[in-house]
């Protein structure tokens, strides 16, 4: 099976097992502080994640995720991370589609609104277009912000996460979405940008995971093992930007 990337080119797409993971080390980034190879740059490659989530999709026959995962990359073609790194936008997704799956959160309708939950808000797709079924469409509709950029007022971002906690596939899907952009924003957000940030998660996102852990208790462990990786690079974030580092 073939796949285009968001360069134009065409590339192969083939099942990956443990030691393609070890040969792919060029993949791999070495820390500048510990020397130590950093296996989590696989994370990066377009090719590892999209074949991954699709061969899980096939094997698990997850239509919605199967019809999902094509139409994401077409839709965030072109588009990157707003960072310094250029990353494609569509690593993002399915990041957290990938993460989803490792924590055993196998429902159809959750790993396609991972992959589908930026393209309303970032691509002019209405939720109609969507390839799914209403859930599907409900949930991303509740994390689509509908205000430009930038020009939030606090009273838009308390009724925008109070109105995902009341949907657990949309408060899952959040919980992964900041649990990506945390863990990923030290190489590429400035100073400034990671304060704001740090801030509107503690003010946002701790009553979003008490309600969730009230009133979700399917997803109390993946609750749980999302929100001890947020509160650890957050802690690990601020005594960086307390030393100065």
């Amino acid at each position: 099976m073939v796949h285009k990337s968001h360069y134009g080119s065409t590339y192969f797409l083939t099942p990956y097992t443990h030691m393609d993971i070890l040969v792919r080390q060029a993949f791999c980034r070495k820390s500048g502080e510990t020397g130590m190879t950093d296996f989590t740059g696989v994370l990066f490659d377009e090719d590892f994640l999209y074949s991954n989530i699709r061969d899980f999709a096939k094997e698990k026959d997850l239509l919605q995720t199967q019809a999902s995962l094509p139409f994401a990359v077409a839709r965030h073609r072109g588009q990157f991370r707003d960072s310094r790194d250029n990353v494609p936008y569509i690593v993002h997704p399915m990041q957290i589609a990938f993460h989803a799956i490792a924590l055993g959160l196998w429902e159809d309708d959750l790993l396609a609104t991972c992959l589908l939950h930026d393209v309303c808000e970032d691509c002019g797709v209405s939720y109609v277009e969507l390839p799914a079924g209403e859930r599907v469409m409900k949930a991303v509709e509740l994390l689509t912000k509908t205000w430009e950029h930038g020009k939030e007022s606090p009273k838009d971002e308390k009724a925008y996460y109070q109105a995902i906690s009341e949907d657990p596939i949309a408060s899952m899907v959040k919980l992964l979405d900041r649990c990506n952009n945390v863990s990923s924003m030290a190489g590429a957000f400035s100073t400034k940008r990671i304060e704001r940030y740090m801030e509107e998660t503690r003010i946002y996102y701790e009553p979003l995971v008490k309600k969730m852990l009230a009133d979700y208790p399917q997803y109390t462990r993946q609750i749980l093992a999302a929100s001890y990786q947020i509160c650890s690079v957050a802690q690990a974030l601020e005594r960086m930007l307390k030393n100065g580092s």
